[in-house]
């Protein structure tokens, strides 16, 4: 395929040099730099996108723009093969136009006006020649002044059906372009735009001739036909190739999904996707014409994209695979952060109901032993600590006040039994998740407890915060630092897809600071 790029291109250059015509250095390098830009294009798209036949195409319209160029060279049998290709390129390009980015016709319209553009070029123009021969062979490719411009009667037919054809051609791509969604409108721009800006210099260009406008009109509208002809090809490759170009963002997807969800999970998806009309459903998708992307892993169906049916879907299908696995983590996590806290409250039970019960109850027993008193009291007084300690642990294990009166009124708990002073600065009025609620508990305790044993601290100042579904736990302390044994915090923020930052340097107290997800403030904010 390199060598016909090569190759061609050298042959052209041949006819446009020493094919026989005076011929000016721009004039060379623009019609070798349309023919070279299709074709070396269309190499590329054909060796990328082996799936579409729109390469093909594009090799096809350099080619037929080289063949044209046979008409520079002084030679009758030259000049009668320039004269019937002189606008088959055109043909192609209307071919390219209308069945881009497939390439491939599948509709009676696209084969009607492809069938017609064809009929317009060669078998025309061969036909003008053997009704009206010409005296002897002329260059009929470059541009140049005619003191006298006449268009025969045939050339004029010929261009006004080529006129109407090239407007229909442009109302028909803009109009689609217009209904399509966002999606197909960026995939369809560089050929919308680019083929509208072709045809009008076309037309315009066919305007001028029919019109009689002067000769240095005529030429330099063909030159600007020219110009936008080198450039397009490449608007078009680029069009073939974003597709392919947009599976590197699928990696760079599943690395950010794999620090943790984030905040805007539906954001993130439409911009991976290019589609901003976007949905993320949980739960049955209603009947509907758009595209429906599931989102499953391990054979469980956890949500769905809905999304613009002009997606390629292979490249959603990648998005998805990486969302569901993200997904499927933070799942995973909430279950195991939710299972540990279950075997706290059977813990909690067990306590309550069995070691407990029986010391209240031996208690009340030596209450009505009265025969000796030191002993009795003794007793009765380390029993009371005995009993102590095990409510202290059932509720250090997941307290009940927690449940049933909320955060704040658990975390004052806290700061009155806190072993340093501590502060409750604030905390959210509203309530939070019931898995939020005991992260937060649990961040408080530890760092309560760190205080208490490495930081000689003086004070403790404890602040909860929830913004948007963003909560922040900052306990902070003026202590000599060095905190430590914070690891099972790091792996509880961690689960519901957060971080825990502990600052601690020698000397200048302790910082830990919280951030996570409220899992049910974010899951509403994702619907």
């Amino acid at each position: 395929m390199r060598v016909l790029w090569l190759g061609t291109g050298f042959l052209a250059l041949a006819a446009l040099v020493w094919g026989g015509y005076e011929v000016s250095v721009p004039a060379v390098v623009l019609n070798l730099a349309v023919g070279l830009s299709f074709i070396g294009a269309g190499v590329e798209a054909a060796d990328r996108r082996p799936d579409s036949f729109s390469g093909q195409l594009m090799i096809a319209v350099g080619l037929a723009w080289f063949v044209r160029l046979a008409g520079a060279i002084e030679n009758d049998v030259a000049f009668f093969i320039g004269i019937a290709f002189k606008t088959f390129y055109l043909a192609v390009l209307g071919h390219l136009l209308v069945t881009y980015p497939t390439g491939r016709i599948t509709s009676r319209w696209q084969r009607v006006v492809v069938s017609v553009a064809y009929l317009l070029t060669v078998p025309v123009n061969v036909g003008y020649v053997l009704v009206s021969p010409v005296d002897g062979p002329q260059n009929i490719v470059v541009i140049r002044e005619v003191s006298s411009p006449r268009v025969p009667a045939v050339a004029v037919v010929v261009m006004i059906s080529a006129i109407v054809l090239f407007c229909a051609l442009s109302a028909r791509m803009i109009t689609r372009w217009l209904r399509s969604g966002s999606v197909a409108r960026r995939d369809l721009g560089p050929v919308v735009w680019g083929a509208a800006a072709i045809g009008l210099t076309v037309v315009v260009t066919y305007l001028a001739a029919l019109l009689g406008l002067p000769s240095a009109v005529q030429v330099a509208l063909q030159w600007s036909t020219e110009v936008v002809l080198v450039g397009w090809p490449l608007a078009l490759l680029y069009g073939l190739l974003r597709a392919r170009l947009d599976q590197s963002a699928v990696g760079d997807l599943a690395v950010s999904l794999g620090a943790g969800l984030p905040d805007d999970l539906r954001s993130v998806l439409a911009r991976t996707l290019h589609d901003p009309s976007l949905e993320i459903v949980y739960g049955e998708v209603a009947s509907t014409t758009r595209g429906v992307t599931y989102l499953e892993a391990g054979g469980t169906r956890l949500a769905a994209l809905v999304h613009d049916p002009a997606l390629d879907p292979g490249f959603v299908r990648a998005v998805a695979a990486s969302a569901a696995l993200a997904l499927q983590n933070e799942l995973r996590a909430q279950r195991l952060v939710d299972a540990a806290d279950d075997a706290r409250r059977q813990v909690e039970r067990d306590l309550h109901d069995g070691a407990q019960q029986r010391l209240v109850s031996v208690l009340l027993t030596l209450r009505l032993a009265e025969n000796s008193p030191e002993l009795l009291a003794a007793a009765r007084e380390e029993l009371a600590r005995a009993l102590d300690e095990l409510r202290e642990l059932a509720r250090g294990i997941y307290p009940v006040l927690l449940t049933d009166a909320g955060l704040g009124p658990a975390l004052l708990s806290l700061v009155e039994r806190s072993a340093v002073p501590a502060v409750l600065v604030g905390v959210p009025e509203e309530r939070l998740s019931p898995v939020a609620e005991r992260t937060c508990y649990f961040v408080v305790a530890e760092a309560l407890t760190n205080a208490a044993k490495h930081s000689r601290a003086r004070e403790v100042r404890i602040e909860v915060r929830c913004v948007d579904g963003l909560v922040t736990v900052d306990v902070s302390d003026n202590g000599m630092g060095g905190a430590s044994g914070l690891r099972g915090l790091e792996d509880r923020v961690a689960a519901l897809g957060g971080r825990l930052t502990v600052r601690s340097p020698e000397g200048e107290g302790t910082t830990v600071l919280a951030e996570f997800n409220d899992p049910l403030r974010f899951s509403d904010s994702r619907r």
